[in-house]
């Protein structure tokens, strides 16, 4: 009696090399990279516990996803050109989730760089967002995202963008009617982006949340708009932070 022949199986399709990925990010965490960012955090808190400390944690973990980033870029050549241009913000309809460290030196900026006015339009913007938002789920609120602009986002251009978190470093499309037509329908297909833009982001924000863990510092992921709110609400959040109180709600 003959053996029954094995069915050979189809050969598997490779995609190239920092080929674009047809669906969302999906949360890839590269342990070196995560390391890296989490000894830069313990280092930094290493110095000193003051205000200046606490803002040179979240601007070395940004240096080191840019870095990063533009050395991958320059090592391989993408094979579609990325489609982001000014005037460009159907990613800044997204609720952004970034750590303590982030929105510090988000809140630092606008302290710095806003007129009184701006601050409180800007808050006033945080006040209804927070509204539409309490009583949806994560789900619930990335379908409706078409009604929920980023209360930084003004004249369709970032208003802290030398500050922007690490999730908004990442977001890129490559085809922009696409993200605009996704945005106007409320699909959540998701557009087709760079793995690595994404991986690298990732990694930072995992590595920012560790090295604040092991310094005793909050370290929770936190919605950038309640954040925002937190961080205006009250005084010498950066100092508080970085002594190791919790500002932050849930």
């Amino acid at each position: 009696m003959r053996k029954a022949q094995k069915k050979k199986k189809s050969p598997k399709t490779r995609r190239p090399k920092g080929a674009p990925r047809p669906s969302r990010p999906t949360a890839r965490i590269n342990p070196g990279i995560a390391a890296a960012a989490r000894d830069n955090v313990v280092s930094i808190v290493g110095q000193g516990r003051v205000p200046e400390r606490a803002l040179e944690i979240p601007l070395s973990a940004f240096f080191l996803a840019d870095h990063l980033t533009r050395r991958f870029e320059a090592e391989a050549e993408l094979p579609h050109p990325v489609a982001c241009q000014a005037g460009c913000d159907s990613c800044c309809y997204n609720q952004v989730e970034l750590t303590p460290p982030e929105v510090l030196l988000i809140g630092h900026h606008i302290a710095r760089q806003f007129s009184e006015a701006e601050r409180e339009l800007l808050l006033a913007h945080v006040a209804r967002i927070m509204e539409i938002i309490k009583a949806m789920s994560p789900a619930e609120s990335a379908a409706r995202r078409r009604e929920i602009p980023c209360p930084l986002l003004q004249n369709r251009t970032c208003s802290v963008y030398p500050a922007r978190p690490l999730m908004c470093r990442a977001m890129h499309g490559l085809d922009r009617e696409r993200c605009v037509r996704e945005l106007r329908t409320g699909s959540l297909a998701g557009s087709q982006y760079y793995a690595h833009r994404h991986e690298i982001a990732l990694s930072v924000s995992a590595g920012l949340r560790e090295g604040c863990k092991a310094a005793g510092l909050q370290s929770g992921t936190l919605n950038l708009t309640r954040a925002l709110n937190d961080f205006f609400t009250q005084e010498d959040a950066v100092e508080r932070w970085i002594n190791g109180e919790e500002v932050f709600g849930a």
